[in-house]
C-alpha cells in the first residue's frame, strides 16, 4: 500500500514476516510463530524495486484505488497507528490471521465507505486485487479484470526504470488512473 503526498511525495508500507539471519520464509513455519510481524514504512524505491528487481519471485502491479483523500488519510492513519501498536506490543506473524492482507483487514473496511463483509478470500494469497476489483474498489478504466491485471504488471518496467531518481512517477506513467 503506498500512500501520495503529492510532490513526488510517496510513502509505501509492507506487512511482513521478520527473518533472524540466515533464515527463509517457509509457509509451512508461517503458521508456529516462527516469525514476528513487521511493518516497513518505507521510500516506494526501497519497496516496490526490492520485489520488482532484486527478488526474483514476486510480481508486482500498481491498481489505483477510487479511495476519497479523506479516507486514505483515515488509512494511512490506521497503518501507522498500528506500526506504533507494534513497537509496543509485538506480534506473531502467521500464514493466515496476521499477515499482509489480513492483518488489517478488518480496521480498514472500517473505514471505507460501504464496509465488505469479510470473505475466505482474504486468506488465499494473490488473489486480493481481484477481489478489490468485484468490490469495485479500484479504477478499472472499464478493463475486464484479466486486462486491467495484465497492464498493471510493472515488472519488466520497473527495470527499465531501476536507478531513476523518478522510479515512483515512471512506472505509474500509462497505468490506469494514474
Amino acid at each position: 500500500m503506498s500512500f501520495d503526498f503529492g510532490n513526488g511525495q510517496r510513502l509505501a508500507f509492507s506487512i511482513e514476516a521478520r527473518y533472524r539471519p540466515g533464515e527463509t520464509y517457509s509457509a509451512i513455519l508461517g503458521f508456529f510463530r516462527q516469525y514476528t510481524l513487521i511493518f516497513i514504512a518505507a521510500d516506494e524505491r526501497d519497496v516496490i524495486r526490492l520485489r520488482t528487481n532484486y527478488r526474483k519471485d514476486e510480481e508486482v502491479y500498481m491498481y489505483r484505488t477510487n479511495v476519497p483523500a479523506d479516507i486514505a488519510q483515515k488509512l494511512f492513519l490506521t497503518y501507522i497507528d498500528y506500526l506504533n501498536h507494534l513497537r509496543d506490543h509485538p506480534e506473531w506473524y502467521n500464514a493466515v490471521a496476521k499477515n499482509c492482507t489480513t492483518t488489517l483487514s478488518g480496521q480498514l473496511s472500517e473505514d471505507l465507505p460501504n464496509p465488505k463483509p469479510w470473505t475466505y478470500r482474504l486468506l488465499l494469497n494473490g488473489t486480493l486485487d481481484e477481489l478489490l476489483y468485484e468490490r469495485g474498489r479500484l479504477i478499472t478504466g472499464g478493463l475486464p479484470f484479466p486486462e486491467l491485471k495484465q497492464r498493471e504488471h510493472i515488472n519488466p518496467f520497473a527495470h527499465t526504470v531501476n536507478q531513476s531518481p523518478d522510479f515512483s512517477t515512471l512506472i505509474r506513467a500509462g497505468r490506469v488512473g494514474f
